[in-house]
């Protein structure tokens, strides 16, 4: 079993730092650590400008759930990276790139052994510029060491009945190109909440020129349609022009155990 070869791997290590969204993968890869019996593991998140506070909120209660150390390292100054500022193909690689280097500062600080991350082989049949980030710093991937694919994770977390945050970070919203204001990540991620609170599973509010399309999961398409009147209220009183909705709905990763 994947599962099993991963919790002999993790034995060797006597006090690893792991890259913590609070989302499933790292979720997964931070209980596995628990139950391998690792001394102490530092769970290290980056609060970037563009990480909806929901996530810093969610990875706080997850890392507390787990019974480990927590670390927020908040970066203001990313915003000064030009691919990241022009929201460039390349911005993943350079948020990656400073994200781990930030973690391994914090490791080296902390005394750890290595930096390891929640990458599984699903992943790597996709493009993510950001893996190439992770081999040049020396980061560790247990879960693709020993095989792990998304599904054995969403598998395995449903048995647990852990709970994970689904979310990405705020450029996702923005089209490729769009320059980066703050004020309009600010705005979008003020609009999601709204409309989390209105009774949404998930949702994500993608900036169109002036405008902005929602999306939300198919399951919550009725709820979206009952308070559609509010969400357009909603748009427009953050400084939206016009509101559209998705009808093919939120087409991303699996939602199980989101918070």
């Amino acid at each position: 079993m994947s599962y099993e070869k991963l919790i002999h791997a993790l034995k060797g290590y006597r006090c690893p730092a792991i890259a913590f969204s609070g989302g499933r993968d790292s979720t997964f890869l931070l209980w596995a650590l628990k139950q391998a019996g690792v001394g102490r593991v530092v769970a290290v998140t980056v609060d970037f400008p563009y990480i909806p506070r929901r996530v810093i909120t969610a990875s706080e209660e997850v890392a507390g759930l787990i019974g480990v150390d927590h670390v927020i390292v908040r970066d203001e100054e990313v915003m000064k990276e030009d691919e990241i500022r022009r929201n460039g193909p390349l911005r993943c690689y350079f948020c990656k790139l400073r994200m781990m280097s930030l973690i391994l500062d914090v490791a080296q600080r902390e005394g750890c052994d290595a930096v390891l991350d929640g990458t599984n082989v699903s992943d790597l049949g996709e493009n993510r510029p950001g893996l190439r980030a992770l081999k040049e710093l020396g980061v560790k991937s247990p879960l693709v060491d020993v095989g792990i694919t998304e599904e054995e994770v969403i598998s395995l977390l449903r048995d647990l009945n852990l709970p994970y945050v689904a979310e990405t970070c705020m450029l996702t919203r923005l089209p490729p190109g769009r320059e980066v204001s703050l004020d309009l990540l600010r705005r979008v991620e003020h609009l999601e909440d709204l409309i989390l609170r209105a009774g949404v599973s998930l949702v994500r509010a993608r900036v169109q020129g002036e405008g902005v399309r929602i999306e939300v999961p198919p399951e919550d398409m009725h709820r979206i349609l009952e308070i559609r009147d509010d969400v357009v209220e909603m748009a427009l009183s953050v400084g939206f022009r016009a509101v559209t909705l998705d009808l093919q709905g939120y087409r991303g990763s699996k939602l199980l155990g989101h918070i």
